[in-house]
Parts: C-alpha cells; structure tokens; sequence
C-alpha cells in the first residue's frame, strides 16, 4: 500500500514504567520507486483499458507488507495517476511518490531531485539490494541492478529551460528579474512554454531543441510561437547552427524567410514586398511586425485536408516564396482571378502586355483571307497568287486554329 503507519528512530515515546514505545506516523504520500509501467497493451503489466498507465511501484518506507525491488510484486503494487488528465508517465527507476486514498492507490511523479534534469533524476533513496542477472548474455548491468529500463536513453540529458529578462518585452527597472512561465518539459528537448512578458502573453511549443540549450531557438527541429508583443528577432535572438561544441558552427541571429536566405534568390520576397509597397523597408514592415502573429518553423510544413477545402485569407498581401521551384496544382481547374496579374517584376521597363489567342487568331485569320485577293501587275496583265499558293495558305490557317488552347483561357482587359 501507499499511504502507510511506520516509526522513525529517536521519536519514542515513554509509557508504562518508564519503558519506550516507538511514535507511529501515518505518512499519507510516502517515496517510492517504479518497477514497471504500462504504456500499452504490449507491456507486461496490462491487464485491461483501465490499466493504461498504470505503474508497479515499490515504497521506500519499510513497513510490515513492504516488498523489495527484487522480490515479486503483485496487484497491491499497482498504482494509478492521482490526476485525471494530467500525468507524466514514469518509466522503471523513476523515483514518485506513492499515496492510498479510498482504497485505491495512486502515484505523483516522476519525482525531480538535486539532479534537476527534465531528462533523468537518480532515485536518492537508492540503495543497492540483491543482484539479479539482467541481460542477454547473463551478466549484470549498472541500469539494470538499479531497476532501471534499458531502452531508455540518456545518454544525452538535456538543460533545463530558463527565462532571462528581455529589456524590450519585459516591464518594469528591475535587474534581473522575470516572471515565471508554465512549463511542460519532455525529457528529450520538447517542450510547451505558457507565458508572458510584461502582461503580453505568448505561447511556445518546440520540439528536439539542442541539449544544450535553455531557450527556444529558431535551430530547433520544430518551433510554433503565439506571441503578442515583440518582433521575432527579440523573442529570438540568436543560436548556433550545428553542434554547439563545433568551433566551425555558425551563428544565426535574429529571423530571415527561408527563401530569402539564399544568394541565389534573384528575386525575394523582401524585394516583391518592398516593390508592391513604394520601397517600403522590409526589416520594418516584415521583420519589424511587433503585435499578434504565428510562426509556425520546421524542416518540412504539410497542411492536408482530408475531406474539405482549405482556405488561406489575408486582409492585406499574401506572399509565397521558394528557394527553387514552385508547383500549383489542380486535377480540375486553376483559377487566377485579379484586376492586374503580372508575370515577372511589375516595376521593370521590360514588361509586356499578353495576347489573347481568340483575337490573335482573328485577325492572323483576316490577314490569310486577304491574300487571295491579292493582284500582282504583270507583262501577261494581273494575276493572282491563289492557284500557286492555295495549299500553302492552308497550311497556315492550320497553324493559327492551332494557336489556341483547349484548356487554359486569360480574362479580357
């Protein structure tokens, strides 16, 4: 059981004649630690839907029904989660704290220690028992002895994640001195950050950030920030590119669109934006946006719908921008509707404008007509070309019906 009577040494009590008793104490939450834990229905402890991250779990506190690790356990050593929607699923060694409420036992935990690593804490209460074999060739193993699970990594432990005052964002003179945000850390660099500078709050969700890190960077795997207040470039500052412990690796500061990043962008979108808008500066009007936005930053985005439209509305511009190529496609029709399309740089001398086929059509058609009304003056008197060049002529008209396409049309204007 969890929650326990037990004694503790130098607290007694004396009673009759003079003679000491030792003092019980009921521990409501005493320490323990994980011994396995059901993840799925492929772990050894499944025993139904209503196991689902259920632990066995073994106390600490020495008590009368009190089991060691290498002992057997049974169902009095199963424990569920104390809350509802909220849990942390520990794996074996992970210390927790074990409690009994109503008959049922619960468990608090993975439980942080002196360690203060959100990727692994040694259980403090250790203490090293009968050894087991624990391995394929018979042999024991340091994970192992301590009741560990050998498929889990750390290898790597990764830094916890901090929050440095931003002389920008954050209110008041103080030095030094933030407000704490609402923390969901993973053990491997993932995590959900709730928060706010001054009173403008902000939401980060980031996924494989570097181990050494202790902030969301524009170099983790995956970024979506929520923010209300400051540009990117002040939420974000900077970071290295690559391993931080690589003297080559190259620091990034600030945020640049991916498409503009690259030298042998002819034409990016800071310069489509600054032409359409009179010149206006891009590190203003695009890198300098301080209020609402999204970002959502990755290797690879993929927005799929998978039984309805999808719809991409701006009140103002909507600016698409690729490094190599860009690809619209639809089975069906692909519709362009503007009062001014242009293909190329709208501000060259250079541009043309297009032909209507239809028209173009009309009047190469006129023009083949007139020919054979053609008369050319002679010696033998007028003559006309039409009896020499009739097949040619309608070779010609087949090449002008031809000029048109049966499947894409341009609006007149």
């Amino acid at each position: 059981m969890g929650s326990t009577f037990t004694t503790f040494s130098g607290q007694k009590v004396k009673g009759f004649m003079g003679k000491e008793y030792s003092l019980p104490v009921y521990l409501q939450f005493v320490p323990g630690y994980c011994v396995e834990a059901v993840h799925s229905i492929e772990s050894v402890g499944y025993k139904g839907e209503k196991t689902i991250n259920s632990i066995y779990a073994v106390s600490h506190v020495t008590s009368t029904t009190g089991k060691r690790r290498q002992q057997t356990y049974s169902e009095d050593n199963r424990y569920f989660p104390l809350l509802r929607n909220h849990g942390d699923v520990p794996t074996k060694g992970d210390p927790v704290l074990l409690c009994t409420i109503g008959k049922i036992n619960y468990y608090l935990g993975p439980l942080n220690t002196i360690n203060n690593s959100p990727t692994w804490n040694d259980d403090l209460n250790y203490k090293k028992e009968l050894t087991m074999l624990n391995n394929e060739v018979g042999e024991n193993t340091q994970k192992g002895e301590r009741g560990e699970s050998v498929n889990f990594n750390k290898e790597i432990l990764y830094s916890r994640l901090q929050k440095v005052r931003k002389e920008n964002l954050d209110y008041g003179e103080a030095i030094n001195e933030v407000v704490g945000d609402y923390l969901i850390e993973g053990r491997h660099g993932n995590s959900l950050r709730v928060g706010s500078r001054s009173n403008n709050p902000y939401i980060f969700i980031s996924n494989e950030r570097n181990n050494n890190n202790s902030f969301e960077t524009m170099g983790d795997g995956s970024l979506i920030t929520i923010t209300s207040k400051g540009t990117l470039a002040q939420h974000f500052e900077g970071y290295v590119a690559g391993d931080v412990e690589d003297e080559s690796s190259e620091p990034k500061f600030g945020f640049t669109l991916s498409s503009d990043d690259v030298e042998s962008n002819s034409y990016p979108i800071g310069t489509i934006h600054s032409d359409l808008n009179n010149g206006a500066n891009i590190q203003d009007t695009i890198y300098g946006y301080d209020t609402n936005q999204i970002l959502l930053n990755s290797d690879r985005i993929t927005l799929n719908s998978k039984l309805d439209d999808i719809y991409i509305s701006s009140i103002k511009d909507i600016f698409i921008g690729s490094a190599r190529n860009l690809s619209l496609n639809g089975n069906e029709k692909l519709n362009i509707l503007s009062n001014n399309v242009n293909i190329g740089n709208p501000n060259k001398s250079t541009m043309e404008s297009m032909v209507l086929g239809e028209k173009l059509q009309k009047a190469l058609n006129a023009i083949v007509d007139l020919i054979p009304s053609i008369q050319i003056l002679t010696q033998l008197g007028n003559q006309s070309p039409l009896p020499i060049i009739q097949k040619d002529i309608s070779n010609v008209k087949g090449l002008i019906d031809d000029i048109i396409s049966t499947k894409h049309k341009i609006e007149q204007g």
